[in-house]
Formats: C-alpha cells, structure tokens, sequence
C-alpha cells in the first residue's frame, strides 16, 4: 500500500505538475509562492524552476541539468496561468540543450536556457571546502528568530535603524512567521541578517530544509533546490547596507544561473546555502552562491545580477 503524501510533498508535486498542451508546449497554473511579492508578481525562483521542471519533461531520464541560465525580463503574475514554451535546441549523445520561453499575454515574461549532461566517467576530481559554521541544530528557526527579535525590541532590549525594522517587520514576518513556506531556514548569523551586529561583509549563510520528507522523487528534489536557489542572493546583497541605515526601494533579479555538480542529494535533509556579494556599483549588484550539502559535498554553484535602488537616492558605500 502506497505511503499517503506529505503536505510539502503535495505542494511541490502541484507547483510542477503542468497541463501538457502538445509535445514542447506546457500551460503552469501554479504560481503561489510563500515568497511571492505583494505586488501580485511570482517568485522569481519558482519560475526559475519551472521552467527548467518543463525542459526536463522533454528529455529522456537519463539526461541530467548541468547548466541552467535565465533573464528575468518581466514580473510573472500569479494569478494568471503562464505558457511554457519548450525549444529543441539540439539532441547529441552526451548533451542536451534547450530553451524555455515563459509567457503571458503573449508576451516573453522569462527567458532560460539548459543543458542537459549524459552521466560519464569521472576525470578530474577536486572542489572547495565547506565553510566551518554553526550545526543547524544549535540555531533557531526563522520564525523563532522574528518572533525573539520582535520581543527585545518591544522591550527595549534592542533598538533598530528604520531599515532593520522594516526587514523585520516587514519581509521576515511574511516569508515565516505565517509558517506557510515549504522550506525551514536557519542563518548562521541572525546579526547579519538584520544587521544589527553586521561585520559589514555583504555575505549570507543558511541552513535549509523542506519541513517534511519529500519522497523519493529525485527530480522533484532537484526542481525545489533550483526554485530555492535564488531566494537569498539579493538579502546577501544588502545585508551588510541595514547596518548603515540603507533602505532599498526596488530590489529585483536581473538573471540566474545554476550549475549542478551532483544529483545525489535531497532537500528534506539540512543543506547550507553560501551566499557572498562581490561587487555593486551602477545601482547593479553582483552575487555568487554556493550550496553545500551537510557532509561537505558541493551540490551546486549559482550566481545573480540583480537591480537594488536606494530609497528617495540613498546612496550606501562599505
């Protein structure tokens, strides 16, 4: 007798369960996100996901995401159903390319490119080592981190600049004190994260996991690590800037690309997410991430260019 389906696991198998409208061409119906804006535009990293979700359904299994790169060129609305629109770009006997149109109301929203890789026979082996930092068991979730927060400010137990209080108040209560996302994250440093102990390095790390078991569905596991990929590069960005007092008036993704190294992971377990800004300048900022998993093991490597707009001009330099 077949084991009845977590709630997450339902949720997940939902957001990249798509109408099949002919062989390249696929209808997602499916845009709610805990982390979607306010502003009725889709996560950026569900549409990521998506799409990649749509390319691998036209590919034989035995064919792997290696690469993936995209361009955010308009906001995605979730509450309009999107067109996937699945391109074959080439079929040879160790790699796989295609493209992924996102479209609504006929208009190109997301573009994204991927390749598929053939498993072969290692050649060269070396990677990084993993950061040393704290177990994701000595670390409070997020939503016990906002709620303890919110208490010392109450009591004046801490005081925070304006844009410390919005992010608090504002972006953390929403992602997880409503409990309603599919994944638990833990920062390695809640200082950072608000900014009000910050080392003034525009750098991030989490701990994350899917709240419940997922299965079995390598593929489903896949789908998820990708549409949480981009859920922290831009906080990673501007982290360090709360701490002088810098309020963002528009924050969004430019592009995303996510490299793969392995397949051999899951996202109900705990895996670290490694996020570092190298550079900002001409309103533009620069992220790399790396995403570990918990044995030391480099599962992917990501980056991002995303557009951050200081509020009535401010202007924030480290």
């Amino acid at each position: 007798m077949a084991k009845p389906m977590c709630s997450v696991q339902a949720q997940g198998q939902k957001m990249y369960s798509f109408v099949q409208v002919d062989d390249c061409t696929f209808r997602a119906e499916y845009l709610f996100h805990a982390r979607q804006n306010p502003n009725g535009a889709a996560y950026g990293g569900l549409v990521f996901s998506q799409a990649l979700a749509a390319a691998e359904k036209t590919v034989p299994e035995n064919f792997k995401p290696n690469s993936v790169h995209s361009y955010f060129v308009s906001a995605v609305n979730y509450s309009t159903p999107a067109i996937l629109k699945v391109r074959r770009i080439r079929d040879g006997r160790g790699f796989i390319n295609r493209t992924v149109e996102t479209i609504q109301n006929n208009k190109i929203c997301f573009l994204l490119q991927v390749s598929f890789h053939k498993a072969e026979k290692d050649s060269m082996i070396h990677q990084d080592v993993m950061p040393k930092v704290p177990k994701p068991e000595t670390l409070v979730s997020m939503r016990q981190a906002v709620i303890a927060t919110k208490k010392l400010v109450s009591e004046g137990g801490l005081e925070l600049k304006p844009a410390m209080l919005n992010r608090l108040m504002v972006l953390d209560n929403k992602a997880y004190v409503t409990n309603n996302d599919m994944f638990e994250a833990r920062c390695t440093n809640l200082g950072n994260w608000y900014g009000y102990s910050s080392d003034l390095k525009p750098e991030l790390s989490v701990w994350m996991k899917t709240r419940e078991c997922l299965g079995d569905d390598e593929r489903l596991h896949r789908w998820l690590l990708a549409c949480m990929s981009d859920a922290i590069l831009i906080p990673a960005a501007m982290s360090a800037h709360f701490s002088q007092g810098f309020e963002d008036s528009l924050h969004v993704s430019l592009d995303h690309c996510l490299y793969f190294h392995t397949h051999d992971f899951r996202v109900d377990e705990w895996f670290l997410f490694e996020c570092k800004s190298t550079v900002s300048s001409g309103g533009r900022a620069f992220i790399n991430g790396r995403i570990w998993r918990r044995d030391g093991r480099l599962i992917a490597s990501c980056q991002q260019e995303a557009i951050v707009r200081g509020k009535d001009g401010q202007i924030s330099k480290l």
